[in-house]
């Protein structure tokens, strides 16, 4: 009895190991890519830890640079942007993809929530058309519900209008 408790101890030590094996490979994946990434123009890159410990890459691009105020067809200037992320994420083929479309305070709940939704679901159709399949990208949008900035200041709601792109590598 005894001699199945230690192998069964050993063998979740050892699982716990790969485990951390595997994310501690998935973190140096993701701080190279910020590296690579780090001249997106209008963005921001950074390395995350998600809710269930697993390592992701966060990009967030300021609305600015991806639509014209209160629309939600990408700029030229976001294709080029957009189409530098697709290639900078080429050797991450497994990878799941999420978008997150945010804006500010000004006008009612219900634009902002549908806002939000166009312009994640504008930038989930482009990256499908730039080869990463549909079943890796999932959009949303969150409309107010997230800001990053004081939404009583112009400069805070410039803020709050952006597009968050999370690339979870594959475990």
């Amino acid at each position: 009895m005894m001699k199945k408790l230690v192998l069964f101890l050993m063998c979740g030590l050892m699982l716990t190991g790969c485990a951390t094996l595997k994310q501690r490979l998935a973190e140096g994946k993701i701080n190279k890519k910020v590296s690579a990434l780090s001249d997106l123009k209008g963005a921001t890159v950074e390395p995350v830890t998600e809710a269930d410990g697993s390592a992701a890459l966060k990009v967030t691009f300021d609305s600015g640079i991806l639509f014209e105020f209160n629309q939600s067809e990408l700029s030229d200037e976001a294709k080029t942007q957009l189409s530098r992320l697709v290639q900078g994420i080429s050797d991450m083929p497994d990878s799941r993809i999420r978008v997150y479309g945010h804006t500010d305070i000004v006008g009612t709940a219900e634009v902002n929530q549908a806002k939000s939704t166009q312009r994640a679901n504008e930038v989930a159709k482009y990256l499908q058309e730039k080869g990463i399949a549909a079943d890796r990208i999932t959009a949303e949008g969150l409309s107010f519900n997230v800001p990053v900035a004081d939404n009583s200041t112009e400069e805070g709601r410039a803020k709050n209008r952006r597009v968050e792109i999370y690339v979870v590598p594959a475990q």
